[in-house]
C-alpha cells in the first residue's frame, strides 16, 4: 500500500470533499493507494509557502497566483507530464471562468482546478427578494444598515482588486504598469462609505463570518462582494438559506465584470516519491464523474463545467450555479508572475490597519504604490 499526504484548507467545502474522494479512490484501487488529508487555515491557504508545503505533502490544494512561484522553484510536477492532452483539453473546455486555465503558466499545467469560485454577492431572499444591481443601490441599502461586507485584511485586498478590474484598471504587473490612482480612490471610496453604514465588525470579518451572520440573524440582508460558498444555499444548511448572485455593476457595461477569481487547484509535489500515483488521483478528483457525484455530495464547490451546467445540481444548490454564472464568466484572473504573490501578501498586511484606508486613503495608496513598484516591474520614481 502507498500512503500519500495531502494539505487541504479548513472548511467543509475545502476539506470534506478531499476526504470523500480519497476514500473513494482507496476503494477503487483496492486499497493500494491511501490519501491522508490534513487541513490548514483559510488564511494559510492564501499566504503559506507552497514550496515548504511541497516538502511535506504529496498533494497540496493551492490558490492560482502561486503558480509563478511554483514554476520558478520547480516544487510541483507539471500535470502534463502524466496527463494526456485529451485529458487536459476536456478539463479546460468550458471551465467555469478560467478556473482550469489559471493553473497554466509558461506552457505547462501546474495544477488541476477542483474548486471554482470568485467574488459574488449574497443575500437573504426572504428579506431582500431582489438584489441591488448597481453600486449606488448598494450604498443606499447600506445607509439603512442592511449591508455586511467582509473587509478583513485578506478580503479588503481582494475587494480592491475586484473593483479596480471592474473599473477597467486591473492590476496587471505588466512592464511599466502602475495602479491607477483615480480608480483606486473611487474603489476605496465605495469600500469606506459602505463600511461606515455597516457593523464595525465587518472590518475584521472574512466571508465565512459574514455568511454565518447573514444566515443566522435578520439584521443584515446583503453582502456585495464575498466569495461564494454553495453550502449556505443548499437545503439543510443550519440557519436561513442564502441566495448567491452577480456582483453589482460598477462600470457602464451591462455585465458584472472584474470579480476576482478564486477557487482552488490540486498540485502534486515534485519533492515526494510517489508523483505518478498522486497525479492519477488528482485527475480522478478533477474528472467530471467525480465532481458531479462524490465531490459535490461531500459539500465541495466543483470546478467542472458539467456541474455548473447541470440543472439538477443547480436546483439542489439553491440556484448557486445559475445565480453566479455571469459573474464567474466575466471574472478576472490575478497575475501569476512570481512577484505578484509577494505584492499580494504585503498588500494584505497593509490592509491589516483598517483605520488607514478608511481615514487616510491618499497616504495608504502611496504605501501601496511603493509596494507595487518594489515587487513589480515599475521603476521607482
Amino acid at each position: 500500500m502507498i500512503e500519500l499526504r495531502g494539505s487541504s484548507w479548513h472548511h467543509e467545502r475545502g476539506h470534506a470533499p478531499m476526504v470523500a474522494t480519497a476514500a473513494e479512490y482507496e476503494r477503487l484501487t483496492g486499497g493500494a493507494i491511501r490519501i491522508r488529508w490534513e487541513p490548514r487555515s483559510l488564511k494559510e491557504f492564501g499566504v503559506a509557502s507552497v514550496e515548504d508545503l511541497a516538502r511535506n505533502y504529496d498533494l497540496v490544494v493551492i490558490d492560482h497566483p502561486h503558480i509563478g512561484l511554483i514554476a520558478e522553484t520547480g516544487c510541483a510536477v507539471p500535470v502534463d507530464d502524466v496527463a494526456t492532452p485529451d485529458d487536459l483539453a476536456a478539463l479546460g473546455a468550458g471551465s467555469p471562468g478560467r478556473s482550469h486555465q489559471s493553473y497554466h503558466y509558461g506552457g505547462r499545467q501546474w495544477a488541476l482546478a477542483v474548486d471554482a469560485a470568485c467574488q459574488v454577492s449574497a443575500r437573504r431572499p426572504d428579506l431582500l427578494p431582489e438584489p441591488p444591481g448597481r453600486w449606488d443601490e448598494v450604498l443606499e441599502l447600506s445607509r439603512h444598515g442592511r449591508v455586511l461586507w467582509p473587509l478583513g485584511d485578506v478580503d479588503s485586498a481582494a475587494s480592491l482588486l475586484t473593483l479596480l478590474a471592474g473599473l477597467g484598471h486591473p492590476v496587471t504587473f505588466a512592464d511599466g504598469h502602475v495602479i491607477d490612482r483615480t480608480a483606486a480612490l473611487e474603489a476605496l471610496g465605495l469600500m469606506r462609505e459602505t463600511a461606515r453604514g455597516s457593523d464595525p465588525r465587518c472590518l475584521s470579518m472574512n466571508p465565512i463570518d459574514v455568511l454565518d451572520t447573514l444566515s443566522s440573524a435578520d439584521d443584515f440582508w446583503y453582502a456585495p462582494l464575498t466569495f461564494g460558498y454553495l453550502n449556505y444555499s443548499r437545503a439543510g444548511h443550519p440557519g436561513r438559506r442564502l441566495a448567491f448572485g452577480d456582483i453589482p455593476r460598477i462600470g457602464a457595461g451591462p455585465e458584472p465584470s472584474g470579480s476576482l477569481l478564486g477557487g482552488a487547484g490540486l498540485m502534486i509535489s515534485a519533492y515526494r516519491p510517489h508523483r505518478a500515483e498522486a497525479v492519477r488521483y488528482a485527475l480522478h478528483v478533477a474528472a467530471s464523474a467525480t465532481q458531479r457525484t462524490t465531490y459535490l455530495a461531500a459539500g465541495g464547490q466543483p470546478a467542472h463545467h458539467d456541474v455548473w451546467a447541470d440543472s439538477a445540481a443547480d436546483e439542489a444548490s439553491g440556484g448557486f450555479f445559475s445565480g453566479t454564472g455571469r459573474t464567474m464568466a466575466a471574472s478576472w484572473t490575478r497575475p501569476r508572475t512570481p512577484g505578484f504573490v509577494r505584492f499580494q501578501n504585503e498588500m494584505i498586511e497593509l490592509f491589516g490597519d483598517h483605520r488607514r484606508w478608511m481615514s487616510e486613503p491618499g497616504p495608504f495608496l502611496d504605501d501601496l504604490d511603493k509596494i507595487y513598484r518594489r515587487r513589480g516591474s515599475v521603476p521607482a520614481s
